[in-house]
Formats: C-alpha cells, sequence, structure tokens
C-alpha cells in the first residue's frame, strides 16, 4: 500500500503542479493579449497623432506660402510706392527750378518794363470782359 500511496501522491502533486502551470500559462496568455492590445492602442494613437502633426505641418506650409505671397505684394507695393515717390520727388524738384526761373523772369528789368507798358490794355481788357 506504500508503493501506492506514494504512487497517489505524486499522482496529486503532478496534477497540482500541471494546474498551477495550466493556471500560469493562462495568466501569462492573458498578459500577452492584453499586451498586444495595449500596444495595438499604442500603434492607433500613433497613427492618429502622426495624421494631425502631418495634417498641421500640412496648415503651416499652406500659410507660410500664404504669408510669402502676401510679403511679396507687401514688397511690391513698397516698390510702387518707392518709385512714385522718386517720381514725385522729380517732378518738386523740376517745379522748384521753374518757380526759381519764373521769380527770376519777374524780377528781371525786362518783365518790369513790359508789365509797366501793358497795364493799360490789362485795364481795358478788364473793363471790356465786365461790360
Amino acid at each position: 500500500m506504500s508503493d501506492s500511496v506514494h504512487h497517489d501522491d505524486a499522482l496529486v502533486r503532478l496534477q497540482l503542479q500541471l494546474q498551477h502551470v495550466l493556471q500560469r500559462c493562462a495568466e501569462l496568455e492573458l498578459q500577452m493579449l492584453n499586451s498586444r492590445d495595449f500596444a495595438l492602442g499604442q500603434a492607433a494613437e500613433i497613427g492618429e497623432l502622426r495624421f494631425r502633426l502631418t495634417r498641421q505641418a500640412n496648415l503651416y506650409d499652406q500659410q507660410i506660402a500664404d504669408e510669402r505671397v502676401h510679403i511679396s505684394n507687401h514688397m511690391a507695393h513698397i516698390r510702387r510706392l518707392e518709385d512714385a515717390l522718386a517720381e514725385i520727388s522729380l517732378r518738386a524738384q523740376a517745379l522748384e527750378v521753374y518757380r526759381q526761373e519764373v521769380n527770376q523772369l519777374r524780377s528781371s528789368t525786362t518783365w518790369k518794363i513790359g508789365r509797366f507798358v501793358m497795364l493799360p490794355i490789362r485795364f481795358l481788357k478788364r473793363f471790356v470782359r465786365r461790360s
């Protein structure tokens, strides 16, 4: 009977060990499934973040392109304004030269004599216009 008892005890121990090993296998399988689910979730989140990052990068690229066009338009406008200012400056200088020439002409003796001689004719023209 002792042989049978040892045999039964060994069998019970082996069954317990087997149960323990099966339970440990089930726990490890559950951990593996949880890890796989976690990894899939992280992969999905990374994919979403990549998509959002790409979309944001495209948006920034478009904004940069728009800003470059905007800046280019402003620079062209500034160049046109500078050209117009230079042209006005040249015209103002020419006008100043003409004013000086007119002032010199009016201050000349010939102008003063001509004006004095033409004074009666100017009065007659005014008189005729009023009539």
